[in-house]
């Protein structure tokens, strides 16, 4: 059973006709105004810079110092570690080294001053005496 309410509202759907929808608005592709970052911006980044600047300089004379002051050897007569090379150690080699280079050369070409139980091998000797062909 239809009821008045229902009567009306088929009749409004029967006159109903969508609208055609305005077409979507595009963004302009012009010319975007460019502002500069506020002042609070700039004053942040050139007092990073500075910072930054300060520890490096910090950083790089400290080292000039304890570089100096602990390497009372000369170069020639420096031998890298003897015991086995542990963080401790390389960074103790580091410190006193002229340079990271000379540091680096030296732990690396160390020669090997103990000597290994019977029947035991270096694995680097063992690679050096291979010959690998390319």
């Amino acid at each position: 059973m239809q009821t008045p309410d229902d009567e009306q509202f088929e009749a409004y759907l029967k006159r109903f006709h969508p609208i055609a929808p305005e077409p979507v608005p595009t963004l302009s592709v012009g010319h975007a105004s460019r502002r500069s970052p506020p002042l609070g911006i700039w004053l942040a980044a050139v007092a990073a810079i500075l910072v930054i600047g300060a520890v490096i300089l910090h950083v790089r004379s400290s080292r000039i110092v304890v570089s100096n002051t602990a390497s009372d050897a000369p170069v020639s007569e420096r031998h890298a570690p003897s015991e086995p090379l542990t963080m401790r150690s390389a960074n103790a080699w580091l410190a006193t080294a002229p340079s990271f280079k000379a540091a680096v050369d030296d732990l690396a070409f160390r020669s090997q001053t103990s000597p290994l139980p019977q029947g035991k091998q270096s694995a680097v000797a063992v690679l050096s005496k291979e010959k690998i062909r390319l």
